[in-house]
């Protein structure tokens, strides 16, 4: 486990850009499920789940810690002030689905939400800023 909370503003910012990078690929890979006619494998749809479960809990594991650590500090910085409410938000209200459930439109919302959740207070492009990229 990390210690986010002493993480630099540039450690901050990749390992946000490495989530929001993973949740768009993840969701292209389950437009292309939904869209289109092509017959997909079992084994890609159970390696979206897994990318899928893997994000959720990393994800989950990074709100559990910011909300143990989160009233140690009233510093109004990046971690604080950013990072804090979009992961927590993300945990949250992203990833609703349960990791074995099928393959549809709820499943891709999910993702979509917890995506929106880690871009809503600072843009893909600003975190790539950041984190030099």
């Amino acid at each position: 486990m990390f210690d986010l909370k002493n993480m630099s503003d540039y450690e901050l910012a990749q390992r946000v850009v490495n989530y929001v990078e993973r949740l768009r690929t993840l969701m292209d890979d389950v437009s292309n499920v939904l869209g289109g006619p092509r017959r997909t494998g079992s084994y890609e749809l159970d390696r979206i789940k897994d990318d899928y479960k893997r994000l959720k809990e990393e994800i989950k594991s990074d709100a559990h810690y910011v909300r143990l650590s989160r009233n140690r500090t009233g510093d109004f910085d990046l971690y604080t002030s950013i990072f804090v409410p979009s992961i927590s938000e993300a945990d949250a209200s992203g990833f609703t689905s349960p990791t074995n459930s099928r393959i549809d439109q709820r499943f891709f919302s999910s993702i979509e939400e917890a995506h929106y959740k880690l871009t809503k207070y600072h843009g893909l492009d600003e975190w790539k800023k950041m984190a030099g990229v």
